[in-house]
């Protein structure tokens, strides 16, 4: 079972930290409930441009362009007269 160094330091066991993907260096953050201590890595976004959205969103088929959109909604907009 980890224990407290006089130095604040504990050991986290290597199971956890294969589990959460913790590599040396990694940003936790921590978080007092009642008498738990809850830590969590600090996982940092990647600023992505708005093209990238579909990726981002897990979406694999074709992209399609704006003026695609535009000409598909006046479509549906018509039929739904």
């Amino acid at each position: 079972m980890p224990t407290l160094s006089i130095h604040g330091d504990v050991h986290i066991p290597d199971s956890l930290i294969h589990a959460l993907g913790l590599k040396p260096g990694a940003e936790l953050s921590f978080e007092r409930q009642g008498d738990a201590i809850v830590m969590r890595p600090v996982r940092k976004n990647k600023t992505s441009q708005i093209e990238e959205g579909p990726k981002i969103l897990g979406y694999t088929g074709r992209t399609v362009t704006l003026e695609e959109m535009d000409a598909a909604i006046a479509k549906g907009a018509v039929q739904s007269l």
